[in-house]
């Protein structure tokens, strides 16, 4: 980064006269810059002069203005480069900007017009240096906005957010239920321009198809029965924040148009009122549906589709990122300590082996309940094997030597001791699946801790003396 205390701004034009005069004007403005007549002379000073910004023209013999933007981008891909055309038409600007211009300008230049659009750019080269800086910052410590992870999988999901945060564009999240999608369109939201407005969230698959459209649109004062009184819906309520559909892929055909319309024309209307709102909310959608199928089985308008799908962020399932199932028990043992009025302070080797080998249909979520539930019923400082369901334990022959149960045997026994165990089973009449309740234990471990204790169950069938 520049250490300049004025903006750099690199100007390269074979129009010696128009280079001349464009320099002189940004100098007024108060920036720094340097001209070159030369497009290689140009590209030369991209590395040691270090701009924050740079105006090529289109037309140079040599290298075009195009040409020179492809190669300093391979350079400095942040720079913004302006393109100057006197052949300023639809198709230049669009290819300009295609090659990865921030922005074109035609000739002759206005330099209100110039002096805006650079403003703009140097204040957007500056917010994709901070969220890259912040991405590589909170990515080595495992966690960016919320999301926490370290792999390949979720690191294309993070660069994904940094990416769309600062443009308006709709997004449409997807993934498996319990992946995070909340989590990931709150990270698109406040990591943008958005990040102070409101963001608000809208279950479709949990409102009533007869109350949906009220709750997103708002209603006027007896526009059916019971609407007693006027009011504004989730859209008016988001004003120019982010409005997160949840579960797009369950609503109703009938409020698919209705959304579209406000996806084409930023308008609305609420329940029983013809007058159009206009609304700058920006759209986040998410679904664990395949919505592509859903189209072709004619149950979401296609037109809508390619509408909320703009950008879209693929949450990947937790069986695809085993590798991040460490940060994310450390991150929720603490966020449970807090909560629970716990004081875990780890998971063991072979118990944390067995969590990430483990597939997690359910995902985070299922993580999430299971951590929960364990730090509820149990005071404990450390998570190991004990602790484990039986549900976990089927894939502990795949990831734990055969030695750890003997280990584990000998601490149990240590622990609580043989009268111990002797009382449960009396109590409990033998019912293996009560002892191990009440123990802690899973009963695959109980069953091979009795036959360590010579304890059989059968002998307790009938006895309740404790």
């Amino acid at each position: 980064m520049t250490t300049a205390l004025r903006p750099r701004i690199l100007v390269v034009d074979d129009d010696r006269a128009l280079l001349e005069a464009l320099v002189q004007a940004l100098e007024s403005m108060g920036y720094e810059v340097l001209g070159e007549f030369d497009p290689l002379q140009g590209l030369a000073r991209i590395g040691d002069w270090d701009p924050d910004a740079a105006i090529f023209d289109l037309k140079m013999p040599g290298m075009d203005g195009l040409e020179l933007l492809r190669r300093v981008l391979e350079l400095q891909l942040e720079l913004p480069v302006l393109i100057l055309t006197a052949h300023g038409t639809i198709e230049t600007a669009v290819r300009a900007v295609r090659e990865g211009a921030y922005d074109f300008l035609e000739k002759p230049f206005d330099l209100t017009k110039i002096e805006l659009t650079l403003h703009k750019a140097l204040d957007y080269r500056g917010q994709k240096r901070r969220y890259r800086f912040l991405a590589e910052t909170t990515a080595r410590k495992g966690e960016f906005e919320g999301i926490v992870g370290e792999s390949a999988a979720i690191r294309k999901v993070i660069d994904a957010v940094t990416a769309v945060a600062e443009t308006d564009s709709t997004v449409l999240i997807t993934g498996e239920s319990g992946t995070g999608k909340e989590l990931i369109a709150r990270a698109v939201h406040v990591s943008g321009a958005r990040k102070e407005k409101p963001f608000v969230t809208v279950d479709c698959a949990s409102i009533p198809d007869s109350l949906l459209e009220s709750e997103l649109f708002g209603h006027v004062k007896g526009a059916f029965t019971g609407a007693y009184r006027e009011r504004a819906g989730y859209f008016e309520a988001a004003a120019d924040g982010t409005v997160f559909l949840d579960e797009i892929g369950e609503i109703p055909q009938v409020l698919q148009k209705k959304l579209l319309r406000i996806l084409q024309e930023k308008t609305f209307t609420r329940v029983g009122e013809s007058r159009p709102r206009a609304t700058e909310a920006r759209i986040v959608a998410a679904t664990n549906r395949n919505l592509k199928k859903w189209v072709e089985e004619g149950g979401f308008r296609e037109d809508l589709f390619y509408r909320l799908k703009v950008v879209e962020i693929q949450v990947p399932p937790l069986r695809e990122r085993s590798e991040d199932v460490p940060l994310l028990v450390r991150h929720y043992l603490d966020r449970l300590n807090r909560k629970l009025n716990r004081k875990v302070q780890g998971v063991t080797p072979e118990a944390m082996a067995i969590l990430q080998h483990y597939s997690w249909p359910g995902n985070i979520r299922e993580l999430v309940h299971f951590l929960e539930q364990i730090m509820t019923f149990h005071d404990l400082r450390v998570l190991d094997l004990s602790h484990l369901p039986e549900y976990l334990m089927a894939v502990a022959d795949l990831v734990i030597p055969s030695e750890t149960y003997a280990d584990l045997k000998e601490k149990v026994l240590d622990d609580v001791g043989l009268k111990y165990f002797q009382k449960l089973m009396n109590y409990y009449h033998g019912n293996v699946s009560r002892v191990a309740e009440h123990a802690g234990l899973n009963r695959r471990h109980l069953h091979r801790l009795l036959q360590k204790l010579e304890l059989d169950s059968s002998l307790y069938r009938g006895h309740r003396d404790i």
